[in-house]
């Protein structure tokens, strides 16, 4: 693994402490910036705030859901590539909000290097 140096910053967000900190150490390594939120309303009050360049998202969370606040930015037109991760369960293609192509979907667990290869793509 060899890590960058990059300047970018990524949001990832997730109710669950120890997934956000799993995919934040995951994606530090590799040279980004991360910032966390615990559900979709927290996730788009950082992004009103400050600028992020990707968003990692969980579908299933309290007071906001992931389509929730992806319909929201869309709404809002902020124009930032998002990459769901999410149980096969949760994967409902074609939701409101959510525009098929424009986010990506991995399935839970997730694989650290199928995590940082789509993030160095969509960056």
């Amino acid at each position: 693994m060899r890590v960058q140096n990059n300047t970018k910053k990524i949001l990832v967000v997730d109710d669950s402490e120890m997934v956000r900190n799993f995919h934040s150490y995951i994606i530090k390594m590799f040279g980004y910036q991360v910032e966390t939120a615990e559900n979709g309303a927290v996730a788009l009050e950082k992004l009103l705030g400050e600028e992020y360049q990707l968003i990692v998202t969980d579908i299933n969370m309290p007071i906001m859901d992931g389509y929730e606040m992806i319909k929201n930015i869309h709404d809002q037109r902020i124009a930032i590539p998002i990459i769901i991760i999410s149980t096969e369960d949760e994967h409902k293609p074609g939701i409101t909000g959510v525009n098929p192509g424009d986010d990506i979907y991995l399935v839970k667990p997730t694989n650290p290097e199928k995590l940082v290869s789509t993030i160095k793509m969509l960056l």
